[in-house]
C-alpha cells in the first residue's frame, strides 16, 4: 500500500500526541490565567475611583498581579520544559529504535482527522507526526502514487474514476457512515458506482484545518500523479465531495485549469453535497460571537480560545476556495464573499442540498437549514451554472450515505439532465 516512513512509527505518534497535549495544555493555562486576571480586575477596577482607597489598592493590584503573572509563568515554563524534554527523548529514540509501525485504527485516525479540522494548519505548522497528509487512501492505508502499487492495490482498475473527498473534520471513512452489510440499498457510494457504472471508486484524505484553496491547489497535483501512474489510461474522471470537500474539489477543478494539469480534460462531473459554497452560518455565528466576546473583559478569554480555531473553519465563514479571498484580510468578515473561481467548461457541476425543514419557507429549516449548511449556499448554482436537488426532513451528514442522494449521483453521471431545483 505504502512505504512506511518515521511518521508511521509508533514513537513518531507517541510524540505527536504528546506535543499535541503540551499545546493544549499551555493553551487552557494561558487562557485561565486571562480568566483569572480578567475576575480579579473587578474589584480593584471598583475601587479605584473611591477617594484614599485608590491610593492603596494600587499597590496591592501591582503585588497580585505580579503573583499571579509568575505563577501561571512558572506553570506554563515548567509545562514546556517537561514536554519539551519529552518530544526531544522520543525523537532521539525514533533515531535509534527498531521500526515499530503503526497499522491503520478507524475510530483513531478519525479522531485524529477531527481535531486536525480545528487546529490542523497549528499542526502542519510545528510538523506534528500526527498531521494528516493528503493522499489517496485505501483501508486506511495511503497509496504509493506508482504504477505497481497501484496495480496491486487495484487489480480490477478501471478507466473511469471516481474520487470522494471528505468534509471539515472528518477523513474517508466517514463515506461508510450509515452502511449496513444486509441492505445493498444502503452500501457506500463508491461501491455502487463500481457495479452499476463501471467505476473504480478512489477517496483523497487531507488536512481540513488548511487553507481549501491551498488543499485544493494540492490535490490537483496529487491526482494528475494518480492519473499517470493509473494502471489504464483514464477516460472519465468524476468528483463528489461532502460538505468542505466539495469546496475542495471546486477549488482543484481551478487549479488544475490555471496551471493547465492534464486531469482536468478528462473531468466530466463535479458532484457537491451540502456544500456551504456561500458560506457557513455555524461560522459566522462563532465569529459574531468571538468579536463580542472580545468586547467583554470577563469572555475575553474563551474569544480567544475560538479565535485560535484553523484557517480551514474560517475560509467557511463565505465559502472561501481562492487564496485571494483570504490572502492579506485581517478578519474574516471583512470581505463580501467569496470569488467566483473558474470551472471546467465541458465538466457538468451538480450541487445537491438538504434541510431539515419540511420544505423551502419552512423555519426550521430556514433557520438552522440542515444543522450545519442553508440552502441558499448548498444549491448556489450561480456559482458553477450547476443542477440542483433538495432532499427535505434529512441531516448534513445523512447526505453521505442515502439512497435518494445516490440516485441522483448515478444519474448525474450517466448524463441524465436534472430538473432545475428539482425536490425529493
Amino acid at each position: 500500500m505504502t512505504k512506511p516512513s518515521s511518521r508511521d512509527s509508533l514513537l513518531s505518534q507517541v510524540r505527536g500526541a504528546l506535543a499535541l497535549t503540551g499545546a493544549g495544555l499551555d493553551q487552557i493555562t494561558g487562557h485561565v490565567h486571562g480568566f483569572h486576571r480578567a475576575i480579579s480586575d473587578i474589584p480593584f477596577k471598583g475601587m479605584a475611583p473611591v477617594p484614599g482607597v485608590n491610593a492603596g489598592s494600587e499597590p496591592v493590584r501591582l503585588i497580585h498581579d505580579g503573583i499571579t503573572d509568575g505563577v501561571y509563568g512558572a506553570v506554563r515554563g515548567s509545562m514546556r520544559l517537561v514536554f519539551g524534554a519529552a518530544e526531544q527523548l522520543l525523537r532521539e529514540a525514533e533515531k535509534i529504535a527498531p521500526p515499530a509501525l503503526v497499522a491503520p485504527n478507524t475510530h483513531r485516525d478519525l479522531a485524529v482527522s477531527a481535531l486536525a479540522g480545528f487546529v490542523g494548519d497549528d499542526m502542519a505548522v510545528k510538523r506534528n507526526p500526527l498531521a494528516p497528509r493528503m493522499g489517496f487512501y485505501l483501508q486506511g492505508e495511503r497509496l504509493v502514487l506508482d504504477r505497481v502499487a497501484l496495480s496491486a492495490a487495484y487489480p480490477d482498475a478501471k478507466p473511469r474514476i471516481v474520487v470522494f473527498i471528505h468534509g471539515l473534520a472528518c477523513n474517508e471513512s466517514t463515506w461508510d457512515f450509515y452502511s449496513d452489510p444486509e441492505q445493498p440499498e444502503t452500501h457506500p457510494y463508491g461501491p455502487r458506482l463500481e457495479q452499476d457504472l463501471d467505476f473504480t471508486p478512489v477517496y483523497l484524505r487531507y488536512n481540513s484545518g488548511l487553507h481549501i484553496s491551498r488543499n485544493g491547489a494540492r490535490m490537483a497535483r496529487h491526482l494528475q500523479r494518480l492519473v499517470e501512474r493509473w494502471p489504464r489510461g483514464v477516460q472519465e474522471i468524476v468528483l463528489v465531495g461532502h460538505s468542505m470537500g466539495g469546496l475542495v474539489a471546486r477549488a482543484a477543478v481551478a487549479a488544475a485549469l490555471q496551471n493547465r494539469i492534464a486531469w482536468a480534460d478528462q473531468l466530466s462531473n463535479v458532484i457537491c453535497l451540502g456544500s456551504p459554497h456561500l458560506g457557513a452560518p455555524l461560522e459566522r455565528w462563532v465569529d459574531a460571537g468571538v468579536r463580542l466576546m472580545r468586547r467583554v473583559p470577563l469572555s475575553r478569554p474563551l474569544a480567544e480560545l475560538l479565535h485560535s480555531r484553523s484557517v480551514g473553519v474560517k475560509d467557511l465563514f463565505h465559502g472561501y476556495v481562492d487564496d485571494g479571498d483570504w490572502r492579506g484580510r485581517v478578519t474574516h468578515h471583512d470581505g463580501g464573499g467569496a470569488t467566483r473561481i473558474p470551472k471546467a467548461p465541458h465538466a457538468r457541476y451538480h450541487f445537491f442540498g438538504c434541510t431539515l425543514g419540511n420544505d423551502e419557507q419552512d423555519l426550521v429549516g430556514r433557520v438552522i437549514g440542515d444543522g450545519l449548511v442553508l440552502l441558499p449556499s448548498s444549491t448556489a448554482a450561480h456559482l458553477a451554472d450547476a443542477d440542483t436537488a433538495v432532499l427535505f426532513r434529512t441531516n448534513h451528514l445523512r447526505l453521505l450515505n442515502h439512497p435518494v442522494i445516490y440516485g441522483l449521483i448515478r444519474d448525474a453521471v450517466s448524463g441524465r439532465k436534472l430538473l432545475e431545483g428539482e425536490v425529493l
